[in-house]
């Protein structure tokens, strides 16, 4: 039996491949001297990155977890189609930086200095791993997932797997504006 991915998983996995080699060509821009290094009130790049982690890797896990309590059977919504797929978190603007929102304790980074940055960026990766797994194995169920946002609300599986991305952009910006404020 093939088992033949579906083309909104595989674009939104094409836009997070996208944001990751933008951000990880900017953090290896980085000289090293300053991944712990941000002005007054801001996130190091040791701590985005521990951030991003953190995130990716929560969202992996939970729509693994919400996909298991879904009926094996169930009856599947068609979804969004593949032309709005990317555009499903535009109403949120996650490329505003000029709204701070700031990041529930459980996902806020410890002070730089207790940070890896090389153990980050292999959880980074890791998290990767699974996300794509996740979506990949959930698929279409994606449509019969919904858990809120700690800010947005209710967004469903689709949405959540895309957050990945635009959360990604989002602290992309940020990486760009600390260390360009940083001297």
């Amino acid at each position: 039996m093939v088992l033949r991915t579906d083309s909104r998983v595989m674009a939104i996995a094409a836009e997070m491949v996208r944001v990751r080699r933008e951000f990880e060509a900017a953090l290896d821009a980085v000289p090293p001297g300053r991944v712990h290094v941000a002005p007054p009130g801001q996130w190091t790049p040791a701590q985005i990155i521990w951030h991003l982690a953190k995130v990716e890797r929560g969202v992996a896990s939970l729509v693994v977890k919400l996909d298991a309590t879904i009926p094996l059977y169930a009856t599947v919504p068609p979804g969004p189609r593949l032309d709005v797929v990317l555009t499903l978190l535009d109403i949120y603007d996650f490329r505003n930086r000029s709204r701070k929102v700031a990041a529930p304790d459980l996902i806020r980074p410890p002070d730089t200095g207790q940070i890896d940055l090389t153990a980050e960026r292999e959880r980074w990766s890791d998290g990767r791993v699974r996300a794509l797994s996740a979506m990949q194995s959930v698929g279409p169920r994606l449509s019969l997932l919904s858990y809120p946002h700690p800010f947005f609300g209710p967004l469903d599986g689709w949405q959540w797997a895309l957050l990945i991305a635009r959360h990604e952009e989002r602290h992309l910006l940020q990486l760009h504006e600390v260390t360009a404020e940083v001297v």
